[in-house]
């Protein structure tokens, strides 16, 4: 139903990954950035995880063989037919119809969501691609997908106005962490330089993991190697260099490096969104804190899909505090 006619970067299918499947080695994949997904698929009328395209920094062209509401999220410029059209916001396009979508203006990965879904047959239980197991392959021009089954009607011009989309515009980052497990491998001064120093994302990053540069991380005299053990997307690793590398969503399920913290989950998709050339500075916080980071994180994702659904229809923003988005429950007339 969809054919892409330019590709200029990397594009793939994800959903929210594969999920059991570590124990024999298979990552988890998926989103990069879930926040942003997960918004597109709301735009649309889709549950949270349904399959979309992911594209690296340049979006495709598009030509639609038949009727379909779409909805691009990203920084970007989006062009319908060469007319401009707004992102973060749901469009009908008709059969012929030509999708334009440019190069993000900040950020690293977009997204394209299509009401019904990507229609594919999950392998491991999912349709995230991870080319280096053959599950699914790098989209290319030509490629031709089709869209699941959806009611069209109503699911246009919802929008997500510009107060409530994630802004990852800074230069600098603070991503939160929970330290451990293996601080006896570090010194203080090392885990001092980790807390106090900003590092810079490397252009050896990509989707298995983030290599940083920046001061070196002291080790301990135990060392930087360890007995291999499991790993989870977000875990710091300290190899010799003393140069951190956060693991990302196609990392390996094991690894033989120093763990000096893990990013706390409502972080990553900030991590993921951190082009090279750009800085991150880690904050400590608690598995506590982490988890209440968390779980606001998703109570505001289920809020704006009510809001999008119409389930609500009144916000405001609180300036006060952490919680910048507040949701008012309005009953329709």
């Amino acid at each position: 139903m969809i054919e892409l006619l330019k590709v200029p970067s990397l594009l793939t299918v994800q959903d929210s990954g594969r999920r059991g499947y570590r124990k024999l080695g298979v990552p988890v994949s998926g989103f990069m950035d879930d926040y942003s997904a997960r918004m597109a698929n709301y735009l649309v009328g889709n549950p949270g995880d349904a399959p979309l395209l992911e594209f690296l920094l340049a979006g495709p062209t598009v030509r639609f063989n038949a009727s379909a509401v779409f909805a691009v999220a990203g920084d970007v410029g989006v062009k319908l037919n060469g007319v401009p059209v707004e992102p973060w916001t749901s469009h009908w396009a008709k059969r012929g119809d030509v999708l334009e979508v440019g190069t993000l203006k900040s950020g690293l990965y977009g997204y394209i969501a299509f009401a019904g879904g990507i229609k594919c047959k999950p392998l491991l239980g999912s349709c995230s691609t991870y080319p280096k197991a053959n599950l699914g392959k790098s989209l290319e021009a030509g490629d031709k997908l089709n869209l699941g089954y959806a009611v069209l009607t109503g699911k246009d011009g919802r929008y997500l106005p510009p107060e409530l989309r994630p802004d990852y515009s800074a230069k600098e980052k603070t991503v939160r962490v929970v330290l451990g497990p293996g601080l006896d491998h570090f010194t203080e001064e090392g885990i001092e330089t980790f807390l106090s120093e900003s590092y810079t994302v490397t252009p050896e990053s990509d989707r298995m993991g983030y290599r940083l540069d920046g001061k070196a991380i002291e080790h301990s005299e135990r060392g930087a190697d360890i007995v291999t053990e499991p790993l989870l997307p977000g875990t710091v690793q300290v190899p010799a260099s003393g140069k951190p590398i956060v693991m990302m969503r196609d990392a390996q399920t094991t690894g033989g490096y120093a763990k000096i913290a893990v990013v706390a989950t409502a972080d990553l998709p900030t991590v993921a969104q951190s082009r090279p050339g750009e800085r991150l500075r880690f904050e400590a916080v608690s598995v506590d804190e982490a988890r209440e980071l968390l779980i606001r994180r998703e109570k505001i994702l289920m809020a704006i899909r009510d809001f999008l659904d119409g389930k609500i229809h009144a916000y405001k923003i609180n300036t006060g505090g952490e919680e910048l988005i507040a949701f008012t429950k309005v009953e329709k007339e």
